[in-house]
């Protein structure tokens, strides 16, 4: 018999409910008792080396990330880094997943974590449980999972990390909209094609400006009495200009300056095809460059 001893009633109950799917269609191997508290009793009735390998472990594992990973991910967030809010909270756990799933690189991954988080599980449940043990979870855990552990801290810093960086690009875009709040439409319209890294400017009347013209546009004020770094090449003009209505015309919409200019731009820019640029001002040219 394994006896595991839970802190929380409701911990018990769900690793018996994942033993129980993990019992084989051709017969019992094992038994799993929960006593209604916080004890869970695994009775071994097949080989045991075959039930653990084959059952018991994985079900542990799977536990241990479908279960007990999120609670632990809250527990590092809240109590060693000290972020209480709920929201906040939950923000950067869904960060801290999206590089857990591999969604998002890790760019201080080493060779240290070459093995993946199941392994690791894996290797530690079978290097522990045995028939006639008992022991806490918790302090199994806090004892055995150490490597887990610190994996699970290192992503939390890094989607700490991110959460900061995408909070203050937040109010990064936030202050652009202010500018832009506050100023007068120079122009009724504007063009601007993407030809990746660079974005070419068009006047009303598609004129293409030169990169001299264009900073000519900047409100040099507008810049320096702002506390963050404005782009100058696309930003700094457009917010100086504010144009009722911006044309962008791209083949890379994902682009992070494309997706910059729709966050603070919003209902004023139109995003269109990069060939449809070339095709409207074929058009104008062969109206005698009439708009």
């Amino acid at each position: 018999m394994i006896e595991i001893h839970f802190d929380e009633a409701s911990e018990a109950e769900k690793l018996v409910g994942l033993l129980y799917h993990r019992q084989p269609d051709d017969g019992p191997l094992f038994h799993a008792a929960y006593d209604g508290n916080k004890t869970v009793a695994v009775y071994i009735q097949g080989e045991e080396k075959r039930v653990l390998e084959e059952h018991i472990i994985p079900a542990m594992t799977a536990f241990m990330q479908e279960v007990m990973e999120d609670r632990l991910l809250l527990s590092i967030i809240a109590n060693i880094f000290y972020f209480r809010d709920v929201e906040e909270q939950q923000q950067i756990l869904a960060l801290a997943h999206s590089f857990l799933d591999g969604e998002r690189r890790d760019y201080r991954k080493s060779a240290a974590f070459a093995a993946s988080r199941t392994v690791m599980l894996r290797d530690a449940f079978a290097s522990f449980l045995r028939d006639g043990l008992s022991f806490s979870f918790s302090s199994f855990v806090t004892f055995r999972l150490k490597p887990y552990m610190e994996r699970l801290q290192h992503y939390v810093e890094l989607a700490i990390d991110e959460y900061k960086l995408e909070q203050e690009y937040q109010n990064f875009v936030q202050m652009l909209r202010d500018c832009l709040a506050g100023r007068t439409p120079q122009w009724p319209r504007l063009y601007l094609v993407h030809d990746p890294p660079h974005f070419v400017f068009y006047d009303s009347e598609r004129r293409e400006l030169s990169a001299a013209e264009v900073r000519q546009l900047i409100d040099r004020h507008l810049v320096f009495s702002q506390p963050m770094y404005i782009d100058a090449s696309v930003l700094a003009p457009l917010v100086s200009l504010a144009p009722a209505e911006i044309e962008l015309y791209t083949d890379h919409p994902d682009d992070g300056m494309v997706q910059t200019l729709q966050n603070v731009f919003q209902e004023r820019l139109i995003v269109c095809r990069r060939a449809d640029f070339s095709r409207l001002f074929a058009a104008n040219a062969g109206n005698g460059g009439e708009a």
